[in-house]
């Protein structure tokens, strides 16, 4: 087990200050299996998560803000829109300027999901896991996510980029527990 490298955790750490050693990088067939179902794909997570709760998705912007570079960071919780239970928490890096007008300010509006928008707007993407991990003794997440503070979470860092290879979009993704998952569905 080793720490996840500390360049996945930028779009994180621009956030919410964390402790780099609570994210272990773990390989596909260590994830439970019905999280591993939710993570281990080439695709957004918007559909994968509207598929997996039979619901619409929906958009809840903690925070956000543009970097130095001009880039846009947001801070997110998904929601099902059947049950309003958080989802997934994401912490992104957009980079805008790789998009066009529209999309561009239909991000700054925060009403869609990321992987929603594109997929509405036709934007050709493909979406690259750079790795998997789980994260412990992160109470913020925990609490975010409506979770005990002891839960075990699972998530990845993933890239969003043009079929050329122009980065859309820096993602950490990280899932509720599957004992969360479970009780959502009933």
């Amino acid at each position: 087990m080793s720490a996840l490298p500390v360049a996945l955790l930028d779009p994180l750490r621009r956030f919410r200050p964390t402790e780099e050693a609570h994210f272990i990088k773990c390989e596909p067939d260590e994830i439970p299996e019905v999280l591993r179902s939710l993570l281990v794909h080439a695709g957004d997570m918007t559909s994968k998560l509207e598929k997996y709760h039979s619901s619409k998705i929906t958009l809840e912007v903690l925070q956000s803000g543009r970097g130095d570079a001009g880039h846009y960071y947001r801070e997110v919780l998904l929601r099902s829109a059947h049950s309003g239970e958080a989802v997934e928490y994401g912490a992104i890096e957009i980079f805008l300027e790789a998009l066009p007008d529209p999309v561009q300010r239909e991000i700054i509006e925060g009403k869609i999901p990321l992987g929603g928008l594109l997929n509405s707007h036709g934007v050709h993407y493909c979406s690259r896991p750079q790795a998997f991990f789980s994260v412990h003794e992160e109470p913020c997440l925990c609490e975010l996510l409506c979770s005990p503070l002891a839960a075990e979470l699972y998530g990845r860092c993933n890239i969003l980029c043009t079929e050329e290879g122009v980065v859309l979009a820096r993602i950490l993704e990280v899932l509720p527990p599957v004992s969360k998952l479970k009780t959502s569905l009933l």
